[in-house]
């Protein structure tokens, strides 16, 4: 029969770059059907004093801690092999595998549940990815982005320095929480759409499509119709220039006397009726002949 603290192993989460990092000695318990293999070492785990918990005191004691403080390294003295060596010794303490036998407390003497030393795992662990990574290394450097709550987080592989207990009770019941090869690919899952929430989503989803949608449409019947006003107001003018234009051919040097009106009857007349030279002189002459005789017969 497995004792209770390899039970309580078995059902937390050890899902961390870690499981693949660490020697054999450091990998979670095996459950085989009811057989339960241990594979563990006692000069893998740090040693510490049966008379009391143990404090680790290098752990940062202020609230949000960058992952410097996390890993106990000084920027300025950053270097890969440092990097890693902080990662194991700190990573050994709090291993889901490893801590479950380890009384740790904090800096006020209370002793850490089995929680918080998942959370300080993970905190490690989150540390270790970014610091290990030189672009978000240089981002967090630079621009202190990709850690923490950060809203201008630019990476996935950001923490909570908290977690809820709901949060923690979430994760065990959720089959994604077990099944994930580690931590970053149970919250690339964890990200993705819930199908309960589908529903509600595609219902938003289609009112943002129909609201795209109708103002696309006032927005073509608007311009289609200022474009046809447009375009009736340039035909009028052109019709009004034209015809001022025509107008002004045929009155050219004319007033709108009554004389004047007749001349131009006659002279219209004649030419539309006649084309030889000869003709329209002859009948310039008979025109010019009539008006003189109406005018004589006005007066």
């Amino acid at each position: 029969m497995p004792s209770a603290p390899t039970i309580r192993a078995l059902r937390r989460t050890p899902l961390s770059p870690l499981s693949k990092t660490l020697p054999t000695s450091f990998t979670r318990p095996y459950l085989s059907s009811s057989i339960i293999l241990t594979r563990r070492h006692a000069s893998s785990v740090p040693p510490f004093d049966n008379e009391g918990p143990h404090f680790h005191k290098e752990w940062p004691q202020h609230r949000n801690p960058s992952p410097y403080d996390v890993l106990n390294i000084k920027p300025n003295e950053f270097d890969k092999k440092q990097l890693k060596k902080k990662y194991f010794e700190v990573a050994k303490l709090y291993h889901p595998d490893l801590s479950t036998n380890n009384v740790l407390s904090d800096h006020k003497g209370s002793i850490l549940t089995d929680d918080h030393k998942d959370e300080r795992f993970k905190l490690v662990t989150e540390a270790y990815q970014l610091l290990k990574d030189p672009r978000k290394k240089s981002m967090y450097d630079q621009h202190k982005v990709g850690w923490g709550n950060n809203p201008s987080n630019l990476f996935n592989g950001g923490v909570r320095p908290t977690y809820s207990s709901s949060t923690m009770a979430y994760n065990m019941n959720d089959h994604r929480y077990w099944n994930a090869s580690g931590w970053e690919d149970y919250r690339d899952l964890k990200d993705m759409s819930d199908p309960a929430l589908r529903p509600d989503k595609m219902k938003a989803l289609a009112l943002i499509v129909l609201f795209m949608v109708s103002g696309a449409a006032v927005q073509g019947w608007w311009f289609l119709n200022n474009m046809e006003e447009t375009l009736i107001a340039r035909q009028k003018m052109h019709d009004t220039c034209e015809a001022d234009l025509v107008s002004a051919y045929f009155n050219y040097g004319l007033d709108d006397s009554r004389i004047s009106r007749i001349r131009r009857f006659l002279w219209f007349r004649t030419f539309g009726l006649y084309r030889e030279q000869h003709v329209l002189d002859r009948s310039a002459r008979e025109n010019e002949a009539l008006v003189k005789e109406v005018m004589g017969a006005e007066h």
